[in-house]
C-alpha cells in the first residue's frame, strides 16, 4: 500500500468526511488544513509541523467536495514510504515530506518548520514507522 497508514492508534478515532476542493487523492495520502482554510489539501515538501493533518481512506477525483479520512492527533504510530533506503540509524530524526505519500529520509535530522515526521523504526528497505507531527493550525511565528 502506498503512502501513510496507521499502524497503531492509542486513541481510537472514527474516519470522517472532510471538505476538499480540486484534489485528486488516493488511500494513504496525507492531507492538511492550514490556518484560515475551509478545505483540506494534499501535503507537500512545504507542509509545516503546526497544521492539522489527516490520512485519506478513499480515492477521489478533482470534482469531489469531500474525502473520507482519519484526522490525526499525533499519538498514532504510522508507516510510510521513504525516498531513500530506510535506515535504523535515522531513528529519532525529524524529517520533511517529499510529497503527500512519501517522507524524505536524508539521514540528517531537520530543525526546519517543515519537519513533520519523526522516525521510530524501519519496515524493510522502503518504509519507516514513526509519528506525524500534528498541530492546531496556528503558526507560532505569526505576528
Amino acid at each position: 500500500m502506498a503512502g501513510f497508514r496507521i499502524v497503531r492508534n492509542i486513541i481510537e478515532a472514527e474516519g470522517e468526511d472532510l471538505p476538499v476542493s480540486s484534489q485528486t487523492l488516493s488511500p494513504g495520502d496525507l492531507i492538511e488544513r492550514t490556518n484560515g482554510s475551509t478545505t483540506w489539501a494534499a501535503t507537500t515538501s512545504s507542509t509545516n509541523f503546526f497544521t492539522e493533518k489527516a490520512i485519506v481512506d478513499q480515492t477521489v477525483t478533482s470534482s469531489a467536495t469531500t474525502v473520507h479520512a482519519f484526522r490525526l492527533n499525533g499519538f498514532e504510530k504510522v508507516a510510510v514510504e521513504v525516498t531513500n533506503t530506510a535506515n535504523a540509524a535515522h531513528n529519532g530524526d525529524f524529517m520533511v515530506l517529499t510529497d503527500k505519500n512519501t517522507v524524505n529520509n536524508t539521514g540528517t535530522t531537520s530543525s526546519a518548520q517543515t519537519a513533520v515526521f519523526v522516525q521510530e523504526g524501519v519496515l524493510g528497505t522502503g518504509e519507516i514507522v514513526g509519528r506525524v507531527i500534528v498541530g492546531n493550525g496556528v503558526d507560532p511565528d505569526a505576528t
